[in-house]
């Protein structure tokens, strides 16, 4: 496996969040962002490492760490900066999906997709000054993703460059804790109609 920095590893894992940075940055670039998630999910295996640039490579580095700590593909968030971000966009394609949700930061599709992604919430961040990847990219990601039914969000942050700042971070945790994935609310509904819409959870 390559390197890798891992953040926190609990006993009994609830979560996962494996974080891919970009092509030409130090792991150590996101390990402030990993230490954020671990603080905001003490039961979250938190892990960095390089994103591969081999679509296999990636999806066998995700599953080697859901064997690692225990979590299935339900309970794990991708998130991507750069190349990594792109990386995990790209793993919304797969099929079973690789995780539960997808966090893009600074990224685009190399190709907008044509299928909807049922099992998989993708939030989407990006600096509008971004000089590397213009944040039109996140823009046509999200119309896309929305349109073919897929559960997206997506934050553009005026002023920030190509960079993961204090003001995304924040966003980013807010996504995870606070937004509930529409594929909750479809199986509250199948199960029962009449109930009333499920508790806001904190799972990846």
């Amino acid at each position: 496996m390559i390197a890798s920095i891992v953040v926190q590893r609990p006993v009994g894992a609830r979560q996962l969040f494996v974080l891919f940075h970009g092509g030409d940055d130090d792991v150590a670039a996101l390990a402030p962002l990993g230490r954020s998630l671990a603080s905001a999910f003490p039961e979250g295996f938190v892990v960095v490492l390089p994103a591969p640039e081999a679509m296999p490579d990636f999806l066998a580095a995700v599953a080697h760490w859901q064997s690692e700590s225990g979590v299935a593909a339900q309970a794990t968030a991708i998130v991507g900066f750069a190349q990594g971000a792109v990386r995990a966009l790209e793993a919304t394609k797969s099929n079973p999906a690789p995780a539960g949700r997808v966090v893009a930061l600074a990224g685009r599709f190399e190709a907008l997709p044509t299928a909807p992604a049922p099992d998989m919430t993708v939030h989407l961040f990006h600096g509008k000054e971004d000089p590397v990847i213009p944040y039109a990219g996140t823009i046509d990601a999200a119309q896309r993703l929305l349109e073919l039914g897929t559960d997206a969000t997506a934050d553009v942050i005026p002023f920030l460059g190509h960079a993961v700042s204090g003001e995304m971070v924040a966003l980013v945790l807010e996504r995870l804790r606070g937004y509930l994935p529409q594929r909750y609310w479809r199986e509250a509904l199948e199960a029962d109609p009449a109930d009333d819409p499920p508790p806001t959870r904190t799972t990846a």
